[in-house]
């Protein structure tokens, strides 16, 4: 109203005032197009009035009360005056009181204008605010809800100019209190509960600063001036005590978003969807207002309470208490503390190492007061020294660093805190100063009061032990803030010292031998701190090394160290590659113990041990990085050998490492690494003997010394010999003796040599002894004179040099001597020689005992009586069937004795070896199977026999078993009844040989044998022989190979997938997972794989030509064949596969392929193939008894193409069987390999949408391979995918792509089932992926579960994928309902493409309810809805006009299709609906309502009600055009059923009665015949399935060109594809010959046939076996079997009467 208006009716009574006022609205409704008040007061206008009057201080406030606007059906004239809307105005509202109320008035004028209702062009923002007072006895008559255009609204119906308000309507404004449901305000609990802020003045404290949430719920606001006049927008005011505002960001009608909730400049704002709004009010009906809720979650403003915390929060109409407590800030105010521990290496210094820490304390927009933050070390304090540069007194912290010492960084106008010590405190409070400080103590930082936002960062250090094992320990430091005496936010670091090292020790291998005859030997020990993995400084570092280190094994032998010493001028310490000075280091000496000295002056005893330390006050310490090293030398004296009495000595000696602050391994050391030296080069004793002498030999001596030493002394020879005779068989020995290197004279050493046993052998002749001397230059020992020593005939000698005329020289000696077995009453013996030295070799005048010196020689002799000893192994014998004993089979063994004879007591000794890597056999009390002697035929050996019996045929062999006496003994002590290891056997008298031969026949049973292919299994047995049970001579040993697959073996090389162009292997076989043995070019396309191999002659004992026949597994398909490796010594070129052309005329398909193979060159492969068979001949194989080196592998790959795999998910095991047999086609034996095939499933998975809502994206893969998947309906598959009931799909987003290209799907088809199951028919060699999306079925934070399969058609939905979510919800920000009505949309579809809507289905609903637990009309509401569905294939009830009566929610409807569209069948089933909805001011839908939620169906268990939650409620009803179901059944040849027989039945569809169709149908090929039928379907059953199996026609037309019901004739199609049309004559069925017959129990009797049928008919199709009628032999036979079966079917059915009774009688 106008300041104007209000000036003209000044100083008039009541009723000229109404008069004035009745006139103006009359004017006003005269001129509608000027009915508007132009001049709105915006909220720029408000702000600069309310900033006047801030600055003046003296202005009265004036509201804005109300701004009505005149709704325009106040008359239904067209035109009135302006004065005529005044007047109208003036009597709906209060009178104007100027004396209480200021009155803003023109600057200018005092006269009394109008204002003029034409739109005004000035700018508003100088407008000032007028108030309108109401009378308080005068209400307005107001109709909120009902939204008709004669109510007069009130706050959000405010008169707007063009474009409204974009602030939107305030529901906080005290106008819109009649708008607010309820306004909450809560705060959530530590349980998570919410819990409403109290009213009452002893409110209860609040613990902490929980979240809270500010709550409302409104109700009938104006849909059109929500679009008209407020933008869409509701907004609502947040208290000033609420900050950091968020919501859940959706506003949602049921499950469906319609707009958006935010929190800007201090309100909630709602903004609803125009398109929504404006959709509501397009429907027409009664719906005028919409109600709904929001909320916002925030944290309350602690700065704003006052000290007691208590603090009175308006909000609405309510007045919450809100108390937090005193120091609210202290204990809630957010506060942040980081601390962090910067050093990634701790800090070296010569003081120590030290560890930098910074502490950053934040104030959150409170402020905080009081602040002090505490430090302490929590874990292994014990390593920390100190925090550096604090004392127990406080200090004032610097702001910049100082060394070590701590600092404070701050804002340029903050003063700076204070530091001290404290002790650490157990009861949580902060410690005081001036304390005494138990070490390391707690640091306190205090810093006072801290303003909103600031930030303070300590910066402070602690110093770590140097006498503390470091490594390994966290040092975790825990920093607490306190504001006052309130403990609150803390933050932790760790440190955890690590190293890393090396520690090489090493010696130069260039050992030095000087020329006294010492040797140097120079070492190196390392010490390398890592740089990357050590994060602190070693302190003190000592290297130490040991000679005499006792503490295992690891030391030089106490004999030699004596003469072991180290060079102590040698030692050098180097950092970094460079020496040290010396005066940086000091090297120590000990011997024997840790009493280190220096310098080291004993000079009777040498130092065992030194160390390295740093020099006086210059500790070595060791930083990440660096590299110490050290060398020396040491020295080792030549006696060292003596003493040792061993040609060379290894000085072994370790060096440790010790530092101060690192954990000991080895006692106090770090760790330590030892090494070895090998020093010396002698030969103080060394015996060679040759072998045995094939002619007699003359030894010239020559003019030399000689002695004699046969009396056992030496004394000159007496005779003239100069030469002797060595004979045949001698055998020659030579004997090296003091060769070292000239440095010791051994001229008084006793040496001798003797032979054991002493009967068996003599010395020859004499024994020459040679004396050499060292030359150094040539490193060897030259002659320097030679004796020549008589021996013959002796079996030992000793002597010494001295005797022989050397002394007092430093020689080497040579003798050379010969002996020969001088008993020849024995076959062979063992002798054994041994040169021993005694006595004292002297170095520079000392004497070393040298007397443990020797060397020795064994070997075998052979005596007058001639013995060949040979073993070799023979065969293996299977086990028999349920045997007892002998249940692995025996190893058979042969011993063959040649030669002149065996002596009497002479021992056969047959052992199980006791080698490694062999598998034992066993001897058993009867495993000598025979002794033969004789002579077999000329070119036989024993193991050229198949077996004993077959040896024992010929006769030509004596049993001479009773000759021996055996005897079994167990050295291997084998556990078990009657195992042994030994098998000897002791001739009882002498046995002539001669010409004949002696055979030991032995059987061992293995101890396992091989079980899988490819295992090799070695037994071995020993043969030795003895004189006297004593002294064993061995003779060898025999091996016997058992191979798993000898001859044939198959494996699996691997199973893979191919895509078309990659080969992806599982690795599970020999191949292992290398897909490039797999030759692509020759696979048969995309799919799952099993590559196989068989190797012939893995024993290598085939020789000659071979077939292999392989069998292919049901449900693969053969790829091919390949030879794919030669064994390495089978020639390449020779192994081949050979033709056979005699198979071609015997139905046999030739194959070649030429590939790669594994030895790198390629070869032609031929092969056959019949069926499931194939056939490769092989050759020529070479019989060489060598595991696989003569072998030949051929690999067989196979395609899957079983549909139980590909299709219903099945693992499956498929058995791939080869047979090996000789060129003839004989079989010789087989082998099999499974390989199992895990399909690759559909694989199903879901996303939800960021951040969750109702909506679900659901992606189906399929046929993931692109594989040519086996279908029973041509070319497409049907992949079913089941929606549990909770979910609604949108149809229009199923979208088809092809996974591997990227491009879409087009020729496929969906359709969705009344059960919500969709059904998509897609290519069935094109791998695709299925996207869609669904809708979850449930209100925002209503937890709801779903679930989703998919899975072929034809198979159970345990073959696919499941996914699944047991309990899922959305959150919204606020939930909005458009009043208490709803709509139902029905939309048509075609159910088997649902991309086709129906126009003309007609639909009818009638309001329901629920008595006695059954859904009935609801009488008392009798309403009735019906409609017709548009060309968009859609109906809506509920408008709210005429007979499409509104509807409610929480109410039962019944839907009932009355007409289907033309073409399709009528779905008569009701379907029951219902949207339920909790009522205002309840937490639950109603009692009833939730009853009738869980109404299930008695048959199927499925709820009977359908339910949404959206106002809209979109009922989806789907059509199918007409169906002709067959019935497959099978008959015996007495006409009673019988089990299926398994195979596929294919069924073809007419139009005429003989099987042709009026109009021509298209064939495969395009072409186009009247005998073609229109649809084929098929019917496949497996093997063991029972019971009738269905199928369906689809797509039929209901009627003919005369709208006559269409008559369609079924026929089954025989093998040739033609339709079987008589029943009396047999046709062919999948080979078979059955009598087939139709019947149509709707058409039963009449004209048309059993096999005719219209939409919705079933035909069953029943197949009898065909059987030949027997003639009649007028026999009474046939009658009396009849009457037999009568009296037998008589007795039966009175017993199962009998039966019957009983349980009747036992029930009641």
């Amino acid at each position: 109203m106008s300041v104007l208006y209000k000036k003209s009716i000044e100083g008039k009574d009541g009723k000229e005032r109404h008069q004035i006022h009745q006139k103006r609205v009359g004017e006003t409704v005269q001129n509608k197009g000027t009915d508007y008040i132009r001049r709105i007061l915006r909220d720029k206008a408000r702000q600069k009035r309310w900033r006047r009057i801030m600055l003046c201080l003296s202005c009265i406030v004036v509201f804005c009360t109300a701004y009505v606007l005149i709704l325009p059906a106040i008359t239904l004239e067209k035109k009135t005056t302006c004065e005529e809307e005044q007047s109208a105005i003036q009597e709906e509202q209060p009178l104007v009181q100027e004396e209480d109320e200021s009155i803003v008035q023109s600057d200018d004028s005092d006269e009394v204008e109008f204002v003029s209702c034409e739109p005004i062009e000035e700018e508003t923002d100088d407008i000032e605010d007028v108030e309108i007072t109401e009378d308080p006895e005068e209400e307005m008559d107001v109709d909120f809800a009902s939204g008709e255009e004669d109510g007069i609204a009130v706050a959000d119906e405010t008169v707007m100019p063009e474009g409204g308000i974009t602030e939107g309507f305030d529901l906080s404004a005290e106008e819109a209190a009649e708008k607010r449901v309820y306004v909450k305000l809560s705060y959530k609990k530590e349980d998570g509960t919410w819990q409403e802020f109290s009213q009452d003045n002893n409110a209860p404290e609040v613990s902490g600063n929980p979240p809270v949430k500010l709550e409302v719920k409104y109700k009938d606001v104006q849909i059109s001036n929500l679009l008209n006049s407020y933008n869409c927008k509701l907004t609502y005011q947040l208290p000033t005590l609420l900050r950091d505002a968020k919501t859940a960001g959706k506003i949602m009608e049921g499950n469906q978003q319609v707009g958006t909730v935010t929190c800007e400049d201090g309100k909630i704002v709602v903004e609803f969807d125009r398109s929504y709004l404006q959709g509501l009010l397009d429907k027409g009906d009664t719906t005028t207002t919409i109600a709904g809720d929001f909320y916002a979650e925030g944290k309350v403003n602690l700065s704003k309470l006052p000290p007691n915390g208590q603090t009175t929060l308006s909000t609405a109409d309510k007045n919450y208490q809100l108390n937090f407590g005193p120091d609210a800030i202290a204990k809630y105010g957010q506060i942040n503390i980081e601390k962090k521990c910067i050093s990634p290496q701790a800090i070296s210094t010569e003081n120590g190492n030290y560890l930098k820490y910074t502490i950053t304390v934040t104030a959150g927009e409170d402020g905080c007061p009081d602040v002090s933050v505490v430090d302490t070390i929590e874990s292994s304090s014990d390593c920390v020294d100190s925090y550096v540069g604090i004392g127990a007194s406080g200090n004032t912290l610097s702001g910049s660093q100082n060394n070590q010492n701590p600092y404070e960084t701050i804002a340029a106008d903050k003063t700076h805190g204070t530091v001290y010590l404290g002790n650490t405190t157990t009861d949580g409070t902060v410690p005081s100063e001036n304390a005494s400080i138990t070490t390391p103590g707690s640091m306190v930082w205090k810093i006072g009061n801290m303003t909103e936002g600031e930030i303070r960062t300590l910066t402070y250090y602690v110093k770590l032990k140097d006498d503390v094992g470091l490594n390994g320990n966290e040092i975790k430091n825990k920093a607490d803030v306190y504001s006052k005496t309130y403990k609150r936010v803390y933050d932790d670091a760790s440190f955890t010292p690590k190293i890393d090292y090396t520690m090489p020790k090493s010696h130069d291998g260039n050992i030095v031998r000087n020329s006294d005859g010492t040797y140097t030997i120079t070492y190196k020990i390392e010490f390398n701190l890592d740089r990357n993995k050590s994060n602190y400084a070693l302190k003190n570092l000592e290297l130490r090394d040991y000679l005499d280190d006792q503490s295992d094994n690891i030391h030089t032998d106490s004999k030699a160290l004596p003469y072991i010493s180290y060079d102590r001028d040698s030692v050098k310490l180097y950092k970094g590659g460079a020496e040290l000075p010396s005066t940086d280091y000091t090297v120590s000496w000990a011997n024997g113990d840790d009493n280190y000295v220096t310098p080291w002056n004993d000079p009777n005893n040498k130092p065992t041990r030194f160390k390295i330390t740093g020099a006086g006050d210059k500790p070595i310490t060791v930083n990440p990085g660096d590299s110490y090293y050290a060398t020396y030398t040491v020295t080792v004296k030549p006696e060292a050998l003596a003493a040792m009495q061993t040609n060379n000595v290894d000085v072994k000696n370790r060096y440790y490492v010790h530092v101060s602050n690192a954990k000991s391994n080895f006692g106090d050391a770090l760790n330590r690494y030892w090494d070895s030296a090998n020093v010396g080069n002698y030969k103080w004793d060394e015996k060679i003997v040759g072998n045995g002498t094939t002619s007699n030999q003359t030894i010239e001596m020559g003019t030399g010394d000689r002695y004699d030493l046969t009396s056992g002394t030496v004394k000159p020879d007496s005779s003239e010999d100069t030469s002797f005779t060595v004979p045949a068989g001698s055998y020659p020995y030579t004997v090296d003796v003091n060769q070292t290197l000239g440095e010791w004279d051994a001229t008084n050493v006793l040496m001798k040599d003797a032979l054991t046993p002493n009967d068996k052998m003599n010395y020859i002749g004499y024994a020459k002894v040679e004396a050499c001397e060292y030359n150094a230059t040539t490193n060897s020992y030259d002659p320097k004179g030679t004796k020549w020593v008589k021996i013959s005939g002796l079996s030992s000698f000793k002597l010494k040099p001295s005797e022989l005329g050397w002394s007092d020289k430093n020689y080497a000696y040579r003798f050379t001597y010969y002996a020969m077995p001088a008993n020849a009453n024995f076959s062979s013996a063992k002798v054994n020689n041994i040169f021993s030295l005694s006595g004292n070799a002297v170095k520079d005048g000392a004497p070393f005992d040298i007397s443990n010196i020797y060397s020795q020689k064994e070997i075998t002799v052979s005596g007058s009586f001639k013995m060949n000893v040979k073993k070799e192994s023979w065969y293996y014998e299977e086990p028999e069937t349920d045997a007892t004993t002998w249940q692995n089979g025996k190893l058979y063994w042969v011993i063959e004795v040649s030669g002149t004879a065996i002596l009497k007591d002479t021992y056969f000794r047959d052992s199980i070896s006791k080698d490694s890597d062999l598998t034992d056999s066993y001897l058993h009390s009867d495993s000598l199977a025979g002794i033969y002697m004789g002579t077999l035929p000329e070119g036989k050996t024993v193991t050229g026999y198949g077996s004993l019996e077959e040896l024992q045929k010929p006769g030509g062999l004596t049993d001479v078993s009773e000759k021996f006496t055996p005897v079994l003994t167990n050295d291997k002590n084998f556990t078990g009844t009657d195992n042994y290891s030994e098998l000897s056997l002791q001739a009882k008298e002498l046995i002539t040989l001669g010409t004949d031969k002696l055979y030991f026949i032995v059987r061992t049973e293995p101890q396992s044998l091989p079980t899988k292919y490819r295992d090799a299994f070695t037994y071995r047995n020993h043969i030795s022989t003895s004189d006297n049970g004593n002294t064993w001579i061995d003779h060898g040993s025999a091996d016997k190979l058992l191979c798993g697959g000898a001859d044939i073996l198959k494996e699996l090389g691997q199973t893979f997938t191919y895509d078309g162009t990659t080969v992806t292997s599982k690795k599970d076989g020999a191949d292992q997972g290398n897909s490039g043995t797999i030759v692509t070019n020759a696979l048969l396309g995309a799919g799952q794989y099993a590559a196989w191999a068989f190797k012939v002659n893995y024993a290598g004992e085939l020789s000659g030509t071979y077939r292999v026949l392989e069998t292919i597994p049901d449900g693969m398909e053969l790829a091919y064949i390949r030879i794919k490796w030669v064994g390495g010594k089978q020639d390449f070129n020779a192994m081949s596969s050979k033709e056979i052309p005699e198979l071609k005329s015997d139905g046999w398909e030739e194959k070649t392929i030429t590939a790669g193979t594994d030895n790198g060159s390629q070869k032609t492969t031929t092969y056959y193939v019949k069926g499931n068979q194939a056939l490769i001949e092989l050759g020529d194989f070479t019989a060489e008894k060598k595991r696989d080196d003569y072998s030949v592998d051929v690999q067989v790959v196979c395609r899957v193409t079983d549909p139980e795999v590909l299709l219903g998910g099945e693992t499956k095991t498929f058995i791939n069987q080869v047979t090996l047999q000789t060129a003839d086609g004989q079989d010789i034996s087989t082998a099999t390999s499974p390989a199992e095939i895990t399909p690759k499933k559909i694989a199903k998975t879901f996303t939800t949408t960021n951040p969750v809502s109702e909506k679900i994206n659901f992606t189906i893969e399929a046929n993931q391979f692109g594989a040519a998947l086996s279908t029973k309906d041509g070319t497409t598959l049907t992949l079913i995918d089941k929606l549990s009931s909770t979910l609604i799909l949108d149809t229009e987003t199923i979208k088809v792509i092809n996974s591997k290209t990227g491009a879409l799907v087009t020729d496929y088809t969906a359709s969705l089932d009344a059960d919500n199951t969709l059904k998509i028919v897609i290519p069935r060699d094109v791998p695709v992926t299925i996207t869609y999306t669904a809708t979850v079925n449930a209100p925002p934070r209503q937890a709801v579960g779903f679930s989703n399969e998919a899975y072929w058609e034809h198979y159970s939905p345990s073959s696919g994928t499941k996914v699944e979510e047991n309990s899922y919800s959305y959150a919204a920000g606020g939930t909005v309902t458009t009043g208490n009505n709803i709509k139902l949309k029905i939309i048509k579809k075609d159910q088997n493409n649902l991309s086709v809507t129906l126009q003309g289905a007609v639909f009818k609903m009638v309001p329901c309810t629920v008595k006695n637990g059954q859904i009935e009309v609801d009488t008392v509401n009798a309403k009735e809805w019906t409609g017709t569905t548009d060309p968009k294939g859609e109906i809506l009830f509920g408008e709210g006009s005429g007979r499409n009566y509104a509807m409610d929610y929480n109410t039962i409807y019944k839907v009932t299709e009355e007409m289907a569209p033309t073409g399709y069948v009528a779905d008569s089933k009701p379907i029951y609906i219902m949207v339920p909805r909790i009522v205002d001011g309840e937490s639950d839908y109603p009692v009833n309502v939730k009853q009738w939620m869980e109404l299930k169906d008695s048959k199927t268990g499925k709820a009977l009600i359908n339910i949404q939650y959206q106002s809209t409620y979109e009922l989806t009803v789907l059509n199918h055009k007409g169906e002709i179901t067959v019935e497959k059944k099978f008959t015996d040849a007495g006409g009673h059923n019988s089990s299926p027989v398994s195979g596929t039945y294919t069924f073809g569809l007419y139009e005429n009665a003989d099987g042709t169709n009026t109009t021509n149908s298209t064939n495969q090929d395009g072409t186009t015949s009247t005998t073609t039928p229109l649809q084929t379907i098929t019917i496949t059953y497996n093997a063991a399935e029972t019971g009738s199996k269905t199928a369906k026609f689809t797509n039929l037309d209901l009627t003919d060109n005369q709208n006559q019901t269409k008559t369609y004739y079924v026929f089954e199609l025989d093998d040739n594809g033609n339709p079987i049309k008589d029943s009396t004559t047999a046709a062919a069925v999948n080979k078979m010959e059955y009598f087939t017959s139709y019947e149509n129990p709707k058409t039963a009797g009449a004209t048309t046939g059993g096999n005719s049928a219209v939409s919705g008919d079933t035909v069953t199709v029943t197949n009898q076996t065909r059987v030949k009628e027997l003639p009649s032999t007028g026999s009474y036979g046939p009658l009396i079997f009849r009457l037999a079966g009568a009296v037998l079917i008589f007795f039966a059915g009175l017993q199962m009467l009998i039966n019957i009774k009983k349980r009747a009688c036992n029930n009641r």
